[in-house]
């Protein structure tokens, strides 16, 4: 009886195995523990990724690219601290005028005092109920700021130091871009590299896409809420409307924060009447025109995204990583339909309008039927449409395939 020799992997092979596996799990184990500082640094890459097309477009025309990178840069900054050092007086002023029209209308701060005041207002009990719960809520929100501030102030601190270093490495990832790309792509097996530099300019493509349909959205709004305060007599409309196109950058909880801002101004300058006026038209605005109609088709145009997986994309962010999960969620979806549509390509085919139309009507006519043999006969003719429409993809796809083949 033969003896079954089953041969032993090398050792040489082994210990090679074993040393990459204990530095993947040691590298895996340091970005763990280093978790706070891959967010921001990876913010500042992202902004060299959008800003890389600008200066390659900057070096077609004879730049330098150190010398674009710093213009870009130096613009930024300048124009950046001119708005700030004009626009500071101004809202100063402003919210010195807030404060001192909340003064006439509460002079009085204390919960007995708000109630006498909403009292002497004349307006319904349900209106000063949800009144005096707001403003305390306000004042309690401001006393744990204060003390949170208190609390953590030297941790603050601390983290305003990314305000210096993701400009810096955001300037240096972006001069050295494509430099920093080469290395990195030795690091890939020989086989994937085109694969993987075609993924990398797409997904700038992407963000560069997103952060220009953002910012015309963002134009859009602030100029929209401009608009409507100033018909509705709403004290400073075009200081809430740069406000508001600020914070529209930041999705549901922005239009919120200019929804309470324009409920208070419009409070002092006119009264209860002109704040539920304001905050109503408000709340159609921002909460139903632009969050639910306009940014998803806007922005989601803009990196290819159904509106659906828009909304998805917001909600699903929001839950993962809260604001910041908002802010990065719908060109992180489209990066990831990008992935998808990579791994099953048939799903790039457009369905034809004319079988497009097809569907629809064999989907109304089945609503519409009556009887038995009718609608069995209209279910048919859904189906088939559908089928058509499959078979047509798959078709296409087929060409597609032979084609490249």
């Amino acid at each position: 009886m033969s003896e079954l020799i089953v041969p032993l992997p090398e050792t040489e092979a082994v210990k090679r195995f074993a040393l990459r596996l204990a530095l993947w799990i040691g590298a895996a184990y340091l970005v763990f523990l280093t978790r706070d500082i891959w967010l921001p640094l990876g913010a500042a890459f992202l902004i060299a990724m959008v800003l890389d097309p600008v200066v390659d477009r900057m070096q077609s025309r004879g730049w330098s690219r150190l010398w674009g990178t710093a213009f870009i840069y130096a613009s930024f900054l300048l124009i950046t601290g001119g708005l700030i050092v004009l626009a500071t007086p101004y809202l100063v002023h402003q919210f010195t005028e807030l404060g001192k029209g909340f003064g006439r209308y509460f002079p009085d701060s204390s919960h007995a005092g708000l109630v006498r005041s909403f009292e002497r207002m004349n307006v319904p009990d349900w209106v000063g109920t949800i009144g005096v719960r707001t403003i305390e809520g306000i004042q309690s929100g401001l006393a744990r700021s204060s003390t949170w501030l208190t609390e953590y102030g030297m941790r603050f601190v601390s983290n305003l130091v990314w305000l210096a270093i993701v400009p810096i490495v955001s300037f240096y990832a972006l001069r050295d871009f494509h430099l920093i790309l080469t290395k990195m792509l030795l690091l890939v097996p020989t086989e994937r590299r085109d694969s993987v530099q075609a993924a990398v300019g797409e997904v700038t493509e992407v963000f560069a896409k997103y952060l220009r349909g953002l910012f015309l959205v963002s134009l859009m709004n602030g100029s929209a809420t401009w608009l409507l305060l100033w018909a509705l007599h709403v004290p400073s409309p075009l200081l809430l409307g740069v406000v508001a196109g600020v914070l529209y950058t930041v999705p549901y909880i922005g239009a919120m924060i200019t929804i309470v801002l324009t409920a208070a101004v419009a409070f002092v300058g006119g009264g209860i009447d002109l704040l539920l006026v304001a905050v109503g038209a408000s709340l159609v605005l921002h909460q139903v025109i632009f969050d639910q109609v306009i940014s998803p088709r806007v922005v989601g145009g803009h990196v290819g995204l159904h509106p659906i997986i828009s909304i998805v994309a917001l909600l699903v962010g929001n839950l993962l990583l809260g604001v910041a999960g908002m802010v990065l969620a719908v060109p992180v979806a489209a990066c990831i339909q990008i992935a998808v549509l990579g791994l099953v390509p048939k799903l790039n085919q457009e369905i034809p309008e004319r079988l497009q139309e097809a569907i629809h009507e064999a989907s109304a006519a089945a609503q519409t039927t009556q009887g038995q043999t009718t609608a069995a006969d209209a279910s048919a003719e859904m189906h088939a449409a559908v089928s058509a429409a499959v078979e047509h993809i798959e078709a296409a796809q087929a060409e597609e395939d032979a084609a490249n083949d």
